[in-house]
């Protein structure tokens, strides 16, 4: 037992620490100290502060001494003090090194259109919740506006790398974006938050804390924002919820409760040709002319996305501790379109009724064609994970199982007739309509043993089995029936290993092979046939350093890709250019990264990262798409004790290719770089005042201000596709300049 001097001494002493190293606490901090303050069963351990460690917490990230790869932890200060409540995952994750994202419709508004990490694109790395990995059943990727809010979550952490064999997922040879939702405070309280901004932007929200109960401690967070988007007539709605009741059945076990619900309606763009961005402005989305393909009344599109766990946590012995999660996860969109939703021209217009028989029987030249769809899927999985601690070391044994019923059809309709279907040649209206199951199941062992001093190896391996099964009624591509089903299974060994060379100083090094299976589209074909996964070898080493008030962390990575399946642009008639997926042979990403942090004193701080990205595709100089060659972000921090903090923080984006592969004259695919994109800079500033113990009423006000885009760039960014009418290139542009007004309030 620690007495109760000692105790007020040492809590002392942390207070003064504190004061004077210019630390800070604020709303969500506050309540996570309180929430793990009761929830430990534990003697008290007092954290050693220091002025490195402070500012650490309110930069975009830090890195650990302990890490075996490549890792950037963005945690709760930064968060709080630069991320807008109602922000998606793309802006939060912005700043961290190798990490290319941009949002044309404004910061949290409507989906990222593009997300990648090293170069590698949604879907070639993997995403979770809570340690549960999620994505799309297609092709693994992400709608990011229809996820969980900043304001859920706790912190979020950047692996660049393929992780241990203790690392499930389907795509982790790419690395890891991990989200941890934030926990329940110990005691009871309400939060208020609202946001009003550009784009007449307007969010509110309300967060409700029971405190410590017998039923646990739990919150239900609620939010919904409104706003008209930076790009013209994309407007949307969204509404998000989360709960979270985490309960102590016993010293040593804890379950936790957790679900989340969220729904966004908007109009969706597609990007916009230069001429049009010339005639209507650089923040042309959609027109307000209903004879035109481009008329936003015709994109409504409705994400409706859920996620839900139940957790265990228990030590079944002494030396041995278990972790389930059982899960479901669920998300469809459904959407109306037209088939060109870029498209200006109403010589584009037109659309031809078929009768069963597949004969024609009307044409009407300016009608509208356009299609419905609808996504859905449902996932039902469970992660079991033992820890057993012996004298040698760890053992880390588990095993990740996840099934995924996916059904996804569209149907095509002529919008100027109340959307009524429209049969083709073939006697149907469908375009595709497809039923498929994904099983995965992956166990793994690794073991974490320290040989000599300072140092830690995690050798390891897992087996990852996939198989789909496929059912199409009508296959896309093909329009015919097609069933079938494709198995595929790899071993992932991985070896790992970090050495303190010092107390503040540590090396590390780590081989992986990673795995991936085929997409979705690999079945729209005449014949399937055996299609090959994709597979990497992943080779990267590097070190950090912690000095009293820096940071440095340098790192080099090497990854062979084999049988990399690339998106390419073909022309197919009577519907024009669509995208589908070609076999390139193999890649080759390689880079080198550097992130640091100088503390200036005062409560100033200086954080940087560079990135060199290479991924080019074997036996050419063909650069792999929307890959940046380089990659850096930039920023000035400041927090006081007194309350004012303030950032600004920039984000350099280096050149990238819209394109890799096209056909030629034969229709055959050639790999061939199209469509550069320069580079461009952004800056973000960010500023508010903690204002702590407004009377009786509340504990705790933050007023504050985020500027997104400070010098309003708003250069062409990337490339959108091509219109199917005429193949014009589409291109998506930075959104500009942005300001918002946020206000937090806690009432005790």
């Amino acid at each position: 037992m620690i007495s109760t001097r000692k105790k007020i001494v040492l809590q002392t002493g942390v207070m003064a620490a504190a004061i004077f190293f210019g630390s800070t606490t604020n709303a969500a901090e506050l309540k996570q100290a309180d929430t793990e303050k009761d929830a430990s069963k534990e003697k008290p351990k007092i954290e050693k502060l220091t002025v490195l460690g402070h500012a650490a917490r309110i930069a975009p990230a830090t890195v650990p001494l302990d890490i075996t790869q490549p890792t950037s932890k963005i945690q709760s200060g930064f968060l709080a003090n630069n991320i807008i409540p109602l922000a998606s995952v793309d802006d939060i994750i912005q700043f961290q090194p190798s990490v290319f994202s941009q949002n044309p419709n404004g910061p949290g508004m409507g989906k990222a259109e593009t997300m990648s990490l090293r170069g590698f694109q949604d879907g070639q790395y993997n995403m979770t919740f809570d340690g549960i990995p999620f994505g799309n059943a297609s092709d693994m990727g992400h709608t990011t506006s229809s996820l969980f809010i900043s304001h859920f979550l706790g912190e979020a952490q950047i692996d660049r790398g393929p992780g241990t064999a203790s690392t499930i997922g389907n795509a982790t040879f790419g690395g890891t974006m991990g989200f941890t939702s934030k926990n329940p405070a110990a005691r009871m309280g309400t939060t208020l938050y609202g946001t009003y901004g550009s784009f007449n932007t307007r969010a509110g929200g309300i967060e409700f804390d029971t405190g410590k109960t017998r039923m646990g401690r739990a919150f239900i967070d609620m939010q919904h924002e409104e706003t008209n988007g930076y790009l013209t007539n994309s407007s949307e709605r969204r509404s998000n919820l989360m709960f979270k009741d985490v309960i102590d059945l016993a010293p040593e076990t804890t379950l936790t409760i957790e679900t989340t619900y969220n729904k966004e309606w908007q109009y969706t763009t597609q990007g916009a040709t230069l001429d049009d961005y010339k005639k209507y402005g650089k923040n042309y989305g959609l027109c307000n002319d209903p004879s035109k393909q481009c008329y936003y009344g015709y994109q409504p599109s409705v994400y409706t996305s859920d996620f839900d766990y139940i957790s265990l946590k228990t030590k079944l012995l002494s030396w041995l501790t278990l972790e389930n999660q059982i899960y479901t996860s669920g998300f469809e969109h459904d959407y109306s379109e037209s088939t060109d939703a870029s498209q200006g021209d109403t010589a584009a217009n037109g659309v031809t009724f078929y009768n069963a028989a597949g004969k024609k029987v009307a044409t009407y030249k300016n009608d509208i064609p356009g299609k419905y769809a609808d996504a859905a899927y449902r996932t039902y999985g469970d992660t079991l994970r033992l820890k057993g601690h012996t004298s040698y070391g760890d053992i880390l044994l588990g095993v990740w199982a996840d099934v995924q019923k996916d059904r996804r059809y569209t149907y095509a309709i002529d919008l100027s007739q109340n959307s009524v279907p429209v049969l083709g040649k073939n006697g149907s209206a469908y375009s595709y309509d497809i039923s498929d199951l994904n099983t995965t199941i992956q166990p793994y062992l690794e073991l974490n043993f320290h040989p000599w001093a300072g140092a830690t190896i995690k050798p390891g391996v897992k087996y990852s089995i996939f198989k789909r099964d496929y059912d199409a009624g009508i296959n896309k591509g093909t329009k015919l029936p097609l069933k079938d089903t494709q198995s595929y299974g790899s071993w992932q060994p991985s070896i790992a290993i970090n050495q303190r060379i010092m107390k503040n100083w540590s090396a590390y090094a780590q081989v992986a092979r990673g795995f991936l299976a085929p997409p979705l589209s690999v079945f729209q074909v005449s014949s399937v046939g055996n299609v090959k996964p994709e597979t990497t070898m992943n080779y990267q080493v590097g070190s950090v350093y912690h000095g009293r008030n820096w940071m440095l962390s340098l790192d080099g990575y090497y990854i062979n890709f084999s049988n990399y399946i690339a998106s390419a642009q073909i022309q197919v008639p009577n519907i024009g250019t669509t995208s589908t997926y070609v076999n390139s042979g193999g890649a080759v990403y390689r880079g080198i990264e550097l992130e640091g942090q100088y503390v200036i004193g005062y409560g100033f701080s200086l954080y940087g990262n560079y990135s060199v990205n290479d991924a080019k595709y074997k036996h050419s100089n063909v650069r792999v798409a929307k890959s940046p060659n380089a990659l850096a972000s930039f920023g000035l921090l400041y927090e006081s004790e007194h309350g004012p903090y303030f950032s600004i923080m920039g984000k350099y984006a280096g050149t990238h290719w819209g394109l890799d592969s096209t056909t030629d004259d034969a229709d055959n695919t050639v790999f061939k770089n199209q469509y550069k994109i320069g580079s461009t800079v952004t800056a973000d500033l960010a500023m508010g005042w903690r204002i702590h113990h407004i009377g009786s009423f509340f504990s705790n006000v933050t007023p504050s201000i985020k500027i997104a885009n400070l010098f309003n760039n708003r250069a062409i960014s990337d490339f959108a596709g091509n219109q199917s009418y005429g193949d014009a290139p589409l291109f998506w542009r930075i959104a500009g300049r942005s300001v918002f007004f946020n206000m937090t309030a806690t009432m005790p």
